[in-house]
C-alpha cells in the first residue's frame, strides 16, 4: 500500500505538475487516508489477474518450473550453510531430482512447518515483493498509454515509464531473494529438527 501511494504521488507531480511545496503534512495526510481507503479494490482486482504461476515468472524470468521450491533441494538448500544437507536427508527422506518433483516435495515440507515464525516472515516478504513487481510490471505500459491519450508531453511520460520499470526490477530483485530464502527456512527447520505430521495425528485421532 505504501509503493503505491508513493507512485500515486510521483504521478501526481508528473501529470498534473503539483508543485512539491504543494504537498504539505496535511495533504499529504489527506490523500493517504484517502488511497487508504481506496486503493485496496482496484489492487486486488489487479492482482488477480495475475496468476501465482505467472507472477513468478515475472520474479524468476523462468518459463517452465518458476516457482523457487522447484529447485529447493538441488539449487537453494546447498547454497544456503545453515542446511546440513545429511541431517535434512535423514529428516525428509531422499531428494527429489526433477523440478516439478521437488516443488511438490518442498510444498509438503513448508505445509509441515507453515507456522514457524521464520517461515511465515519470509513467506509474507515474499508475496508482498512478488506483487508489487507484478504489478509494476503492469503499469509500465497501462500508465505511459493513460498519460499520452491524455495529452501529456513525452518527457514526463518516459520518466512515468522509467519509474515503473525501475520499480518492477527492483521488486523483482527483492521478490527473487525473499523467495529463495522463504524457501531454505522450511529447509532448515526441517535440518534441524525432525517434524512430525501433528496434524495428520490430530485429524486421525
Amino acid at each position: 500500500m505504501a509503493t503505491l501511494i508513493l507512485d500515486f504521488l510521483v504521478l501526481l507531480v508528473l501529470a498534473f505538475h503539483t508543485a512539491i511545496e504543494d504537498l504539505t503534512p496535511t495533504r499529504l495526510a489527506a490523500v493517504r487516508a484517502s488511497l487508504t481507503a481506496l486503493l485496496p479494490i482496484p489492487v486486488l482486482i489487479f492482482s488477480s489477474l495475475i496468476s501465482a504461476d505467472h507472477k513468478a515468472i515475472l520474479v524468476f524470468w523462468r518459463c517452465k518450473h518458476p516457482l523457487p521450491g522447484s529447485r529447493a533441494f538441488s539449487v537453494h538448500a546447498p547454497a544456503d550453510h545453515r542446511i546440513d544437507l545429511t541431517k535434512l536427508k535423514k529428516n525428509v527422506g531422499e531428494f527429489p531430482v526433477g523440478e516439478r518433483d521437488q516443488n511438490a516435495k518442498w510444498y509438503g515440507l513448508y505445509k509441515q512447518v507453515d507456522s514457524d515464525p521464520s517461515v511465515v516472515d519470509s513467506h509474507k516478504n515474499y508475496l508482498l515483493f512478488r506483487d508489487i513487481a507484478a504489478m509494476s510490471l503492469l503499469l509500465v505500459p497501462i500508465v505511459p498509454a493513460v498519460m499520452y491519450f491524455s495529452g501529456l508531453d513525452t518527457p514526463r511520460i518516459l520518466i512515468s515509464t522509467a519509474w515503473f520499470l525501475g520499480q518492477y526490477l527492483v521488486a523483482a530483485f527483492a521478490a527473487r531473494t525473499t523467495g529463495i530464502r522463504f524457501v531454505q527456512n522450511v529447509l532448515a527447520v526441517h535440518a534441524s529438527r525432525k517434524v512430525t505430521n501433528s496434524r495428520k495425528k490430530e485429524a486421525d485421532g
